[in-house]
């Protein structure tokens, strides 16, 4: 059975000496120091935006020569990001690995490099000086915050208002599914301010190990209710944490 390493050995020389591959680092885990044995292979690869068909062709090649592409997913373009994306699922290697393959044109704006929000890229090769590795602009930090800030509060009282009409109909799925989409929309961006304000947009990911023990107990709190009840008394907490955050950060506004 491959391994994660293997898939690393057998691209890696390959993009060191292709002529059009103009820069290529791991991204994921990789980036973020928290590799581990489920964790799967995130490669960025720079080069000409007339290429990119080309390059993703010879990599699958390579790729099903080795490994065999059991299953595979190309995003459609234009995609939010900006660049080409897809994922591998390979038939020889880990069941729960899969290779996601990024490549950008060397034109594009976002690098996916800001360490504050993507790790320490490691480096494979940059011949155009592509990778800065630097943190976030200010403006658009700020920016930012005050954006995810402003729609966390604005519409709040709708959700809030659905939760409490499911609690007095008695409704266990309603209040479960409207709770879910009360953390992630209002909760979860004012907690991203407060733990992690570079990666505001980063939904609950790595909640476990980027939020307080308090914070993330009380969001666990939540998924392990299994009665109205339980609910109820965790959605007061919820309210409760909302609102001290709500107040905390009103000056991005």
């Amino acid at each position: 059975m491959h391994t994660r390493e293997d898939i690393l050995e057998l691209l890696k020389p390959f993009m060191l000496e292709h002529p059009k591959v103009l820069a290529v680092w791991e991204g994921g885990s990789a980036a973020t120091n928290h590799i581990d044995a489920y964790s799967d292979v995130d490669l960025m690869v720079v080069t000409d935006k007339t290429e990119i068909e080309a390059l993703f062709e010879e990599f699958e090649v390579r790729l099903n020569e080795t490994f065999g592409i059991v299953e595979k997913y190309r995003v459609k373009e234009p995609a939010w990001h900006g660049f080409s994306q897809c994922f591998y699922h390979l038939e020889t290697t880990e069941p729960w690995l899969y290779l996601d393959l990024c490549i950008l044109p060397k034109e594009i704006d976002d690098h996916f490099t800001a360490s504050d929000r993507h790790g320490e890229a490691k480096v494979w090769k940059d011949t155009i000086g592509f990778i800065k590795n630097d943190k976030t602009p200010e403006a658009i930090y700020h920016q930012r915050l005050k954006r995810y800030y402003e729609s966390a509060t604005a519409s709040e009282f709708i959700l809030r208002l659905e939760i409490d009409k499911a609690f007095r109909r008695e409704q266990f799925i309603d209040a479960y599914e409207f709770m879910h989409a009360y953390i992630i929309r209002h909760l979860a961006p004012l907690l991203n301010i407060e733990h992690r304000p570079a990666k505001v947009d980063f939904g609950l990911r790595y909640a476990q190990r980027e939020y307080s023990t308090n914070d993330y107990t009380l969001i666990l709190s939540f998924y392990r209710s299994s009665s109205l009840n339980e609910l109820e008394k965790v959605f007061k907490l919820i309210l409760s944490r909302f609102e001290t955050l709500k107040t905390q950060f009103v000056d991005l506004v």
